[in-house]
């Protein structure tokens, strides 16, 4: 049997992987020595997947190889892998685990021979959702959101970098005074983040509330 678990839900997908080696190895533990492999597609050493795949098993009637990260493989490892999924070994399970959510390029046709489940968590709030509720006059729950990103490990800098396109985009609307203003903010902010002026969490976080202000009047 060959599995493919795709998607970004990591618990999700260790939680399947711990199930199936459970089941592999539930009458010998030993055997968990000798006839398992988890492998990593960024570490592969030459010729490590093709060597795994002809190893036959020591103790378990089967081995159990993991290879995590399908889609960094080098070529050479690709058409080792697309070789052995088209004509796959009767001593050994495999379960195939990448990130993407999708296949590309010469990993495409895998699915087509394997067992495969895509587990990717639903997708939350973005930058531009708090934008809107700013312009909605909704500081504090954008305040809120903005918090979960900070939580989600989001780089101060890369909702500043959302913040720019936004007024530039909206802030025309409200006259040239008030969008200059917000212009000014915004550089403020930028300085106080990259001369270490203020805490970068907190200078977003001010930025937010003066760009809801000037919405307001």
């Amino acid at each position: 049997m060959i599995y493919l678990f795709l998607g970004d839900d990591l618990p999700a997908k260790d939680a399947k992987i711990t199930e199936i080696k459970n089941k592999f190895f539930k009458d010998s533990q030993e055997a968990l020595a000798f006839d398992f492999d988890n492998l990593d597609a960024k570490e592969l050493g030459a010729d490590t997947l093709k060597q795994a795949f002809l190893t036959l098993p020591v103790i378990a009637p089967h081995r159990l190889i993991v290879v995590r990260q399908i889609h960094k493989l080098k070529s050479a490892d690709i058409q080792v892998l697309v070789n052995f999924c088209q004509k796959p070994a009767k001593h050994c399970d495999v379960i195939l685990e990448s990130t993407e959510n999708t296949l590309k390029g010469d990993l495409k046709d895998l699915p087509l021979y394997c067992k495969g489940l895509v587990m990717a968590r639903p997708e939350g709030p973005n930058v531009f959702d708090m934008t809107r509720l700013i312009t909605a006059h909704r500081s504090s729950e954008a305040l809120k959101m903005l918090d979960g990103f900070y939580r989600d490990n989001v780089h101060p800098l890369q909702i500043m970098g959302a913040l720019v396109w936004y007024w530039g985009k909206e802030g025309k609307a409200y006259g040239r005074e008030r969008f200059e203003r917000g212009l000014k903010a915004l550089e403020e902010a930028d300085l106080n983040i990259k001369r270490s002026r203020l805490e970068p969490q907190y200078a977003v976080e001010k930025l937010v509330v003066e760009l809801g202000l000037l919405l307001r009047r």
